[in-house]
């Protein structure tokens, strides 16, 4: 990849084709994985295009990308598309996208694919720009590459900058094909997009659960909702077992909600949340979520059409309505057709159920099982769904968020929910992990310790774990000094989901004292340890 200004021929080129008309700027990037049509046609929804332009399939991400092919006028030319946002003199831009050339029509000679950005002025005109090559002759053919740029200062008299993705070609070469998928183009003024996304945590508390750091909504007023928010451990907490509570309560002449949000982004991968007791049993005026969701650098409902803010989610709820099902997957927004799949569910006093999505550059699997996260395979499945949809989210900065909140007024009493666990499992070891897998391949098992079950426990409990290949294996349990009490595993075990018990005694056959223990799992160079109370 490579910045210029030398070409001549392409900035009239721009100049004639672009600057010809203006169109409105915005805040963010409109359908910026080119999954949404206009009415089915070939025009991409959020998107100026020009010349021989397409949809094509395999993507990047979602079910199509957007191809631009060379206008072969024979001279200097360009084929492509544009979108522009609110810009000011001195502001930085980042853009990024995923760019292939298909082997059938590659780029041949001097021809390119390229990005520009263009700063331009009030009425529209054409000030500067940027040029960035992203592939060329020498580049591999089919094969997706991410490719990301940070532009110069606007200068003077910017409004607005504009992102261009096209293939230049030139005048003796061939025809040839460039795919566009996935972009982003970001103004760095701050407060930047990483700054956004904890713009509605001011209280600055954190919590850890799970072996990760999650940051608590509030304390005020934000969405979802609008609900007040409490950000103190009288409303969320994690116990001496590792469980985290969410509550809905009233504190003084007011009504709470709660939420945290994983400090990290993880991107593709399977989402898996275990909780506990009945979720069916909630008052229809709360809402339990459980969902990946992006800030953005502004919010309108005029842009929700392409699901700018990547979001995706698992949520319980009647909505107000009693008869209602409890239980819905859904795609956002979600009253576009095929983007929600409800279903209703019974759960018993202090149940373990796992609620999991995995989410895949092609698609969204949804599962809801009874029992833990290791015991999907043999469980009983509670619903099953998988989106294919356009509304896919977008590897960028979608994080984890679990809330507990009201909708349309407050409950007629103190509500709280019990998340025993989160898993994570990467869909793949590449980051851009653009490579999909087969539908019927099932997710290969990582290694994980699981919670015990009881916990606590006075007589027995059980612990299962998980390896990934086999190998040496430890599994021991360690009292609060750091001293080990008990070994239950050591040595070799294949791969695959085992389960061992621990009746509360040390290697020499001693009842242990009540109190917290560690359980930690060695395993494949990785350690992961979990609390069990032990009751007397």
């Amino acid at each position: 990849m490579s910045r210029t200004r030398t070409y001549l021929p392409l900035a009239l080129l721009l100049l004639g084709l672009l600057a010809a008309g203006d169109a409105p700027a915005q805040c963010i990037l409109a359908n910026p994985s080119f999954e949404m049509l206009d009415d089915g046609t070939p025009v991409f929804s959020g998107w100026n295009q020009f010349g021989p332009v397409a949809a094509v399939t395999p993507a990047a991400h979602g079910a199509r990308a957007a191809r631009a092919s060379g206008p072969n006028t024979g001279g200097w030319d360009v084929s492509g598309y544009w979108q522009q946002m609110d810009s000011a003199p001195g502001a930085r831009w980042s853009a990024s996208v995923y760019v292939k050339h298909p082997a059938a029509r590659p780029l041949t000679g001097q021809s390119q694919a390229i990005l520009n950005i263009e700063w331009r002025n009030g009425a529209g005109d054409l000030i500067s720009y940027e040029s960035f090559a992203l592939a060329d002759a020498a580049t591999p053919t089919d094969v997706f590459k991410k490719v990301a740029v940070t532009s110069q200062p606007a200068p003077a008299g910017t409004v607005k900058a504009r992102l261009v993705l096209g293939v230049l070609q030139a005048p003796t070469d061939p025809v040839p094909d460039v795919v566009f998928d996935q972009a982003t183009f970001d103004d760095l003024t701050p407060p930047t997009l990483d700054d956004i996304q904890w713009s509605d945590f001011p209280g600055g508390r954190a919590l850890a659960f799970g072996g990760r750091t999650w940051r608590v909504k509030g304390p005020g007023y934000y969405g979802p909702g609008p609900s007040l928010f409490c950000d103190t451990a009288e409303c969320a907490w994690v116990d001496a077992a590792d469980r985290l509570h969410l509550t809905v309560q009233k504190i003084g002449a007011s009504w709470y909600s709660t939420e945290v949000a994983l400090e990290d982004a993880l991107g593709y991968g399977d989402y898996i949340f275990t909780t506990r007791g009945r979720l069916d049993a909630l008052h229809p005026n709360v809402v339990f979520g459980l969902y990946v969701w992006q800030y953005g650098p502004c919010y309108d409902s005029a842009y929700l059409w392409w699901n700018p803010y990547n979001e995706f989610d698992i949520e319980f709820s009647r909505w107000n309505n009693p008869a209602n099902p409890i239980g819905q997957f859904v795609a956002q927004p979600y009253d576009y057709p095929g983007n929600i799949s409800r279903f209703d569910a019974t759960f018993a006093e202090d149940e373990v159920t796992s609620h999991a999505f995995r989410w895949l550059p092609g698609r969204v699997e949804c599962r809801s099982w009874r029992g833990g996260p290791l015991d999907e395979a043999t469980s009983v499945r509670i619903h099953s769904w998988t989106y294919t949809g356009p509304h896919i989210p977008r590897p960028e900065q979608p994080r984890v968020h679990l809330n507990l909140w009201q909708v349309n007024g407050p409950p007629s009493s103190r509500q709280e929910v019990v998340i025993d666990e989160f898993l994570f499992v990467p869909a793949c070891g590449d980051p851009l992990c653009v490579v999909d897998v087969p539908a019927a391949a099932p997710a290969a098992p990582a290694t994980r310790l699981a919670a015990a079950r009881p916990n606590p426990f006075a007589g027995r409990t059980a612990i299962r774990y998980a390896l990934a290949a086999g190998g040496e294996a430890r599994l021991e349990i360690y009292d609060v000094a750091g001293r080990r009490v008990r070994t239950l595993v050591a040595g070799v075990r294949p791969a695959g989901t085992h389960e061992v018990e621990w009746d509360g005694r040390d290697d020499a056959g001693r009842r242990v004292a009540a109190g917290v223990y560690r359980c930690r799992l060695r395993a494949e160079g990785t350690a992961e340890s979990r609390p069990i109370i032990v009751l007397r």
